[in-house]
């Protein structure tokens, strides 16, 4: 017999990711097409539409699944998700000021730029999980169990 309640916290936690990543994909095309005309940033070789899609959502998912697995394992699993997405953005940032990606100075920073820009809006999502997650008042406008 398998067990109900713990098969309910990962799909609550997957659709919380989920819909996390759907708000944050979203988000992030309008940020990039804002970018873009701001700056008249022109290269689309790694960031454009389907990598956003794709991307976003499965670094969210990943994300959900990582605070299920905390979840049921620690008892404060808020915090150490939190401290631990913490750590994770700011390695991915410090990874990307580093990068260099083109000859020229002024299209290297601006994809530096688009791409932090990216990875702020995809940790702030992240970090939303929990709080989604925990949040009677929202969640029961999308699940109809009462976990």
């Amino acid at each position: 017999m398998s067990n109900y309640s713990s098969e309910l916290t990962f799909a609550k936690a997957f659709l919380t990711a989920l819909f996390s990543g759907i708000i944050a994909t979203l988000v992030c095309f309008v940020f990039e097409i804002w970018y873009r005309m701001v700056t008249l940033y022109g290269p689309s070789d790694y960031i454009n539409v389907s990598t956003i899609i794709f991307i976003v959502n499965l670094l969210l998912l990943v994300a959900g699944i990582i605070y299920y697995t905390l979840k049921i394992w620690l008892k404060k699993a808020e915090l150490m998700y939190v401290i631990l997405l913490l750590l994770i953005m700011a390695f991915c940032i410090w990874e990307i000021v580093g990068i260099h990606r083109f000859n020229d100075l002024k299209l290297n920073r601006e994809f530096i730029q688009l791409l932090g820009g990216i990875a702020i809006i995809i940790g702030i999502a992240a970090l939303c999980i929990p709080y989604i997650y925990n949040n009677k008042k929202l969640t029961n406008y999308f699940y109809d169990a009462d976990v």
